[in-house]
């Protein structure tokens, strides 16, 4: 293993939670530094976690996003390269080191103990009466420009040039070639093989294949129009699209049913902007506050692989036909329908447990084959009552097709 020269490794991972016993690494990144503070490599990834991705309102990836990741296990390699033989700098540091030391030791590696330098706690010895050492406090404080947060590598890079440039106060420079030297001294485990790196733009790319599935299969369609109904394609696509996923197969059985009931390529777009305005009308409605709705909607255009120009004529004909009923689901819940939760919904599960009760339905903690109903805080969610679920064919609904049902049992 090539060895970097003698520096830092400025380090910042991103998380399914709080918790480094408990959760997982879903992104980590590291910027080497030489000793003089220049950037000689940089090293980023995402990791599948094996779990839902956790608060993706805060560092921006959903269960898509981390589909096509390697694990843990598949970084290994270069990810120890760039540790080697460095301080270890991170931001609020003990977060970082202690779910690597975590991570790794679930890959059979103890982490070895290495001098670590916390640029959070420098910023408060060096500026005292800050207040406030979020990393983007700090960095405005010296005048350092900072990509967008809760990105893994931008943080690293953002605690990179906060650390070099709290690294020229005497109080640390005193100490840096002590801690330098020990680092070099400590002996890091090497693992053979290759590295799998996938960025947040491959994810980005990933995410087109499946938006692509529903649009693909409209362009593969004869041209024109007929006067043939689309209320069965409406019920499938009630049916496909109630857990927000479209399957390869969900894609071709909806090709069958348009050849079968002889539609063409207009009639699909018609219905596609159809159930795309349904959308729209139930994000309207106050239980899809909160943002759920504008999301769902974003979300749905695009599986149907529509435009956003579709997107917003499809918002300006729910607001203007605000007063008509919502067009019910094809396969509506009845009271004694038995539904779970999991994940981490917004609202809440305490919340959604009040409404389905409210509503009739009757809550369960735990998925059987005797279940009829698991809400997903998102679409593919990897939890281990989704994945149970679908292992025996529970039926799967997203969160904001669950508050539809719910308004349409009004």
């Amino acid at each position: 293993m090539d060895r970097f020269p003698s520096g830092f490794a400025v380090v910042d991972v991103e998380t399914t939670g709080l918790r480094w016993r408990a959760d997982r690494i879903i992104e980590v990144a590291v910027v080497r530094l030489d000793a003089a503070g220049n950037v000689v490599s940089e090293f980023s990834t995402l990791v599948f976690p094996e779990r839902n991705p956790g608060a993706s309102h805060i560092h921006g990836l959903s269960v898509e996003d981390l589909q096509g990741a390697p694990r843990f296990g598949e970084i290994l390699s270069e990810l120890l390269r760039h540790l080697d033989g460095a301080v270890f700098v991170g931001h609020n540091v003990q977060f970082d080191a202690s779910f690597l030391r975590e991570e790794l030791l679930r890959a059979g590696i103890v982490m070895p103990r290495v001098p670590v330098l916390c640029t959070r706690d420098l910023s408060q010895t060096v500026l005292p009466k800050l207040g406030e050492y979020r990393l983007a406090a700090c960095c405005r404080a010296f005048g350092i420009a900072q990509g967008p947060e809760h990105q893994a590598l931008e943080d690293a890079r953002a605690t990179a040039k906060l650390f070099v440039r709290l690294w020229n106060e005497d109080i640390i420079q005193r100490d840096a070639p002590r801690d330098i030297e020990h680092a070099r001294s400590v002996e890091w485990p090497s693992v053979d093989g290759p590295t799998r790196v996938y960025s947040r733009e491959d994810a980005a790319k990933n995410r087109i294949v499946e938006s692509s599935r529903m649009g693909e299969l409209v362009a593969s369609l004869p041209e024109g129009t007929t006067t043939n109904d689309i209320g069965g394609y409406l019920a499938l696509l009630d049916d496909m699209l109630e857990d927000r996923h479209v399957t390869e197969e969900e894609a071709a059985s909806a090709k069958e049913y348009i050849h079968a009931a002889g539609l063409l390529r207009d009639d699909v777009v018609r219905a596609h902007r159809t159930y795309l305005t349904n959308v729209a009308r139930a994000a309207l409605e106050a239980d899809l506050a909160q943002g759920i709705g504008s999301a769902d909607v974003a979300f749905v255009t695009r599986l149907l692989g529509l435009s956003e120009d579709d997107k917003t004529n499809a918002l300006t004909n729910a607001r203007d036909n605000h007063e008509m009923p919502l067009r019910r689901p094809s396969k509506p819940l009845q009271p004694g329908t038995t539904v779970c939760f999991t994940g981490d919904p917004v609202p809440s599960k305490s919340e959604l447990t009040g409404r389905a009760v409210a509503a009739g339905l009757v809550v369960k903690e735990s998925v059987t084959k005797k279940l009829d109903l698991l809400v997903v805080d998102q679409p593919q969610s990897m939890s281990a009552k989704a994945q149970k679920a679908r292992s025996i064919g529970t039926r799967i609904m997203a969160v904001p097709v669950f508050l539809m049902h719910l308004k349409a049992m009004r």
